[in-house]
């Protein structure tokens, strides 16, 4: 087999915490409230301290869904304990030198660790790393009125929901906070943006915080184009191009990778969102996203798309929103040459997004799967917020890798041993996820999160798996000003 250990830190150059997802979610309707860091705030300057603090408490069994015992000798402990932490200081600065023209800029650290050992293994990691260091200028027209903006530095940034560009930084291995994934900051940017009225357009140049022991050198740039109305509608495309990458891809014959297989990549998204006021249905929502990937240079040609349905029940019991989501992430035919398998690069942005199930997503790359998804969201009070999930994942490909390397095994073919990847059946794991958030104030919230994971066939029926039901809980604090 490939080492796994490269599997997971590909794994985490694209996730997005869970508890980005879970809290944020359970805050709806809370207004902001005043900063009591806010420092100066007059016609001229404005000066704002920020803090961000996470502390968080896991634990799982089963972990990996038993995918440790392919690997001989392994002597991998599938339960585990382990604490995390994320403290951010930092300030914004917003200077105007005339009415129509302001100077911005903000700059923050990020001390990050883990206490004992995670699930990928890694014991007691930590790191005190700027988190953010960005400037620019824009101009404060009216919203009505044509605006430009211009900010370059290290700073977070997002295409649409998330499907291809999110998660700026890498997380967990020596920087710990794998469970919190804290860091969200590119390492620099450089990004222009027009608006007018609903529209808006944006040009960017990216270069992620990748992990130093898992630094593939990519750089992304492309641009963006959204119109948005209403309340909560929007249509959005964008263009992607990876300019440079030492990003190996998976293939599912010898010798297992495409060297720098990323570099070049081509992708167009398109995204949507539309609230169903304007066909009389006010409660319900439809969404669709579509991603098409080219790359000439090793005849690539992957897709993954989106749909998702959903409804607000305002006169029950708990105001209950249920919605069905289901999600296609092309897989590598292994018959055919043409390169197929979608590279998801640096996505994100929570359980209600990208990651599907809080272990299911950090066991399945968002590359040849398919997901079923069903979410329930309760409001049992003003501060209290309730999440339920189940989460069917599926291969699209059969015999083709799903991570790097994953069940790679050799098989007899008409009496020839040819070495095969991915599963033999397309049924993976079903998960359940349950979440509980209380908003103790508009600064301080907890989240109690469980779930079980339990394996399908295709990992059940991998050759000297000695599978297992995924269990994992977590309890975690924050506080944002």
């Amino acid at each position: 087999m490939v080492d796994r250990s490269l599997a997971f830190r590909a794994l985490l150059l694209g996730l997005s915490g869970f508890v980005s997802g879970g809290t944020t979610a359970g805050a709806e309707g809370v207004p902001p409230p005043a900063n009591p860091l806010l420092l100066v705030d007059n016609e001229n300057v404005r000066l704002e301290g920020k803090l961000a603090v996470l502390m968080g408490a896991f634990g799982s069994s089963g972990t990996w869904y038993g995918l440790d015992s392919l690997t001989p000798g392994s002597t991998y402990q599938r339960r585990k304990g382990w604490f995390e932490g994320w403290f951010a200081p930092g300030f914004e600065i917003a200077l105007r030198p005339s009415q129509g023209w302001e100077l911005f800029g903000g700059f923050s650290v990020g001390f990050s660790g883990t206490l004992g050992v995670d699930p990928f293994d890694q014991k007691n990691q930590g790191a005190v790393l700027v988190e953010k260091a960005y400037g620019g200028v824009r101009t404060r027209n009216p919203a009505d009125q044509l605006n430009f903006e211009i900010s370059a530095g290290q700073q977070p940034y997002g295409i649409g929901t998330g499907m291809i560009v999110w998660q700026g930084a890498g997380n967990g291995f020596e920087r710990g906070a794998v469970s919190l994934l804290p860091r969200l900051s590119w390492e620099n940017t450089a990004i222009a943006r027009v608006t007018l009225g609903g529209w808006k357009a944006e040009a960017f140049h990216l270069d992620p915080n990748e992990l130093k022991s898992a630094d593939t050198e990519t750089r992304l740039v492309g641009g963006v184009l959204e119109y948005a109305w209403g309340a909560g509608s929007r249509v959005g495309g964008a263009y992607v191009k990876v300019q440079n990458s030492t990003a190996p891809y998976p293939i599912p014959t010898f010798p297992l990778i495409i060297p720098n297989g990323r570099d070049g990549t081509e992708t167009w998204y398109g995204y949507g969102r539309i609230e169903g006021t304007a066909i009389g249905l006010p409660a319900a929502w439809i969404r669709g996203e579509l991603a098409l990937q080219r790359n000439d240079r090793i005849d690539m040609r992957a897709n993954a798309w989106y749909g998702e349905i959903g409804n607000r029940f305002a006169s029950l019991p708990m105001t209950p929103a249920l919605s069905y989501g289901y999600a296609s992430f092309s897989g590598d035919n292994p018959s055919t040459r043409t390169y197929e398998r979608f590279d998801p690069l640096f996505y994100g942005n929570g359980l209600e997004n990208w990651w599907f199930g809080a272990s299911s997503a950090y066991t399945f790359l968002n590359s040849n799967v398919n997901y079923h998804r069903v979410t329930l969201n309760l409001v049992a009070t003003q501060q209290d917020f309730l999440k339920f999930q189940f989460i069917h994942t599926r291969a699209n490909e059969l015999n083709s890798p799903l991570q790097f390397g994953q069940g790679a095994r050799l098989n007899v073919v008409n009496g020839n041993l040819l070495l095969t990847t991915g599963v033999a059946h397309h049924d993976l794991a079903d998960e359940i996820y349950a979440e509980w958030t209380h908003v103790c104030t508009p600064q301080i919230a907890t989240t109690m999160w469980g779930s079980v994971g339990v394996p399908g066939r295709g990992i059940t029926s991998l050759p000297g798996i000695n599978s297992e039901t995924w269990l994992s809980a977590g309890f975690i604090v924050s506080l944002k000003y």
